[in-house]
């Protein structure tokens, strides 16, 4: 398969063509996750409350690997027509920050288990299940976040497809290995981290394999430069933030509805995880965006890059019209084959019901800050993703307090998604600016030098 040439052809038909093996390549992962929430939901409700209070720490992984394979996706996006060294070199610093930062990470989560066995109120019963869990899955990270590094490469070199058939092919791997080891074996919650830990391992085995069949993957010197992991503070490090108040915020969350039950947190869990599901298309959709304002404006086509960013909003936009009613219309079949436990089957209902029709605005806020992020406005994007969950926050546990009921924080979720939205107008000028405005006044100036009698 050739690599695409961002720079040329129609913008639309290079949107499509990037963003659906990545939307593939993501549902796919998102649909292992909902197996695992299947196999779960018809287990026990044990566990299912065990994989509701683990979502939080799951988002401070998934801030890891956003972080990382954002970084080294555009990094390698921006030098793919530098020597295969220089690539090389690239790949070999992100795997190395990589590995140090999952060990980083994974020993402070274990290191605060006892913290959050406290702050959740856990019961001793919960609490070995629970502990187990954590700790095998941050072990598992390891080669998760190695393998994301790896296929975030080839995306960069203008390999999507390939890197998303790496995607499915490991995700159906692991869905099989989750239903032989939990339904037939009977592992439980061990059986989720085992079928993590293989296939991770397969996925970063494919991409390394492809990248050095390809020649873009050669032994690279033994030295250390901080100048290539440059990407990392401008892309990464909002990036990782950003995922890290999502992890402070579902921490809050569950806080905010831990008084109504264990049924009412397993309920809330599993909506959230449709949620996190139906907002991936707009996140893909800005990730391919980004892709191709990045590759025009290194041929300083500023014009074509603020098209696609343009394009890009007007396909979420028309996504989200269908998500949002689809969500809202098939709620109840969904969550019935997801879980059998009728309290936590009517909480997730319930909190469907009345958020998933502020998907028709959220997604393309989310289109609109996975394109900020990779475009050097990654701090913007921070900003705007903190006052975004302090407003929920805040407001969750005021009403909550007020009416005590966990349908009032339901409602603060909907009308933040609604407010949310007003920042995608002011987008839309800042991009006009930056790419059309600024470079026609560049030009202008060029003009006036070439033909200035001085000159």
């Amino acid at each position: 398969m050739k690599s695409l040439d961002y720079t040329t052809g129609k913008i639309s038909g290079l949107l499509l063509k990037t963003a659906v093996p990545m939307l593939l390549a993501s549902l796919v992962n998102m649909i292992t996750q909902m197996a695992n929430v299947f196999f779960m939901g018809h287990t026990g409700q044990d566990v299912l409350y065990v994989l509701s209070l683990y979502i939080p720490i799951s988002f401070l992984l998934i801030a890891l690997v956003e972080a990382l394979q954002l970084s080294a996706q555009v990094t390698i996006s921006r030098h793919r027509s530098k020597d295969q060294a220089e690539i090389s070199s690239l790949l070999a610093h992100y795997a190395a920050g990589g590995l140090l930062l999952t060990m980083t990470i994974g020993l402070i989560v274990i290191l605060c288990v006892p913290l959050f066995r406290y702050y959740y109120g856990i019961a001793d019963s919960i609490h070995p299940l629970f502990s187990g869990y954590v700790r095998g899955m941050m072990i598992a990270a390891i080669p998760t976040v190695l393998g994301a590094i790896a296929s975030a490469a080839l995306r960069g070199l203008g390999r999507a497809q390939q890197a998303s058939l790496i995607a499915v092919g490991t995700a159906a791997v692991n869905v099989l290995l989750v239903y032989l080891l939990v339904r037939v074996i009977g592992l439980s919650l061990s059986g989720i981290v085992y079928a993590n830990m293989i296939s991770g391992l397969l996925s970063l085995s494919a991409a390394v394999i492809y990248l050095i069949r390809t020649g873009h993957l050669k032994l690279p010197p033994l030295q250390w430069r901080m100048s290539q992991l440059i990407l990392l503070r401008h892309v990464g490090v909002p990036v990782f933030v950003s995922y890290c108040l999502i992890f402070l915020s579902t921490f809050f969350y569950n806080r905010i509805i831990s008084p109504y039950g264990e049924s009412v947190i397993a309920g809330f869990g599993v909506g959230y995880r449709i949620q996190t599901m139906a907002i991936l298309p707009g996140i893909v959709i800005g990730s391919a965006i980004g892709i191709i304002i990045n590759q025009n404006m290194a041929e300083k086509k500023g014009e074509r890059a603020y098209e696609g960013f343009k394009k890009g909003m007007q396909h979420s936009y028309a996504a989200y019209a269908l998500i949002a009613a689809g969500v809202w219309l098939f709620k109840e079949p969904i969550v019935t084959f997801l879980i059998a436990e009728e309290a936590a089957r009517q909480e997730a209902v319930q909190y469907l019901s009345i958020v998933a029709p502020s998907y028709i605005l959220m997604g393309p806020l989310m289109t609109a800050l996975l394109t900020m992020e990779q475009t050097g406005q990654g701090y913007r994007a921070l900003l705007l993703n903190a006052v975004y969950f302090i407003l929920i926050v805040a407001a969750g546990f005021g009403m909550t307090t007020l009416l005590d009921q966990p349908e009032a924080f339901y409602w603060c979720i909907f009308f933040a998604n609604l407010a949310g939205a007003s920042v995608i107008i002011p987008t839309f000028r800042m991009y006009k600016k930056r790419y059309i405005q600024e470079a026609s006044d560049s030009d202008h100036r060029a003009q006036e030098k070439v033909f200035s009698p001085q000159a």
